[in-house]
């Protein structure tokens, strides 16, 4: 969503002490800060339960689902959500870590695919799963990784709509890569599969 009037991103070089400790543990931990968290800043409290919160729920679910499986599932819960923030950052990071620009000759796990059906649910109607979607991550997981699915699709879901709520311009970064203009049609690619 295009905003007239955007929540300005904070300046840089005229931080709180409280905003430059939040920035610098983050980039201490290798994240950088993007357009998005310079407007979260704000409020160091926003920023830190959205933005510290994700990334603690992320590093624990990488660790019992991998990195592959994870990022497809949150590129399918934003691109699927039409977060053009989100969407495009998933698009740079399935090229930047995994490698893949096109799903055309890609082949999902078994594993992949629930995820991408329990993606594709919550953006339909993240107050409604089929259990015939629900049911197999049951069957696939204990209940410690389900949780961490669960948290980690209902924080990708608050990011999406806090960036479309603000209207949170797209980073360089991601137009430098022409990532915003890529489409990559992960729920295509899925039911073509099946």
């Amino acid at each position: 969503m295009e905003r007239k009037k955007l929540i300005s991103r904070i300046d840089r070089a005229h931080t709180t002490p409280e905003q430059q400790a939040a920035i610098d543990h983050h980039i201490e931990q290798g994240y950088r800060i993007t357009n998005m968290k310079e407007t979260l800043l704000h409020s160091v409290v926003s920023f830190t339960s959205l933005e510290e919160g994700s990334y603690a729920v992320d590093k624990a679910l990488k660790e019992k689902i991998g990195n592959r499986a994870k990022i497809l599932f949150g590129y399918a819960i934003s691109s699927g959500n039409e977060c053009p923030i989100c969407g495009n950052y998933f698009k740079w990071v399935l090229e930047d870590q995994l490698g893949i620009k096109d799903f055309d000759h890609f082949e999902f796990t078994d594993e992949e695919m629930e995820l991408l059906d329990f993606a594709a649910a919550l953006v339909k109607d993240p107050n409604h799963v089929p259990d015939e979607v629900y049911e197999p991550l049951q069957a696939r997981y204990d209940e410690e990784t389900l949780v961490l699915i669960v948290t980690t699709a209902v924080l990708t879901l608050a990011n999406n709509y806090w960036n479309n709520i603000v209207g949170t311009p797209i980073d360089d970064y991601l137009h430098d890569g022409h990532y915003v203009e890529r489409e990559l049609d992960i729920q295509k690619a899925a039911a073509e599969q099946k």
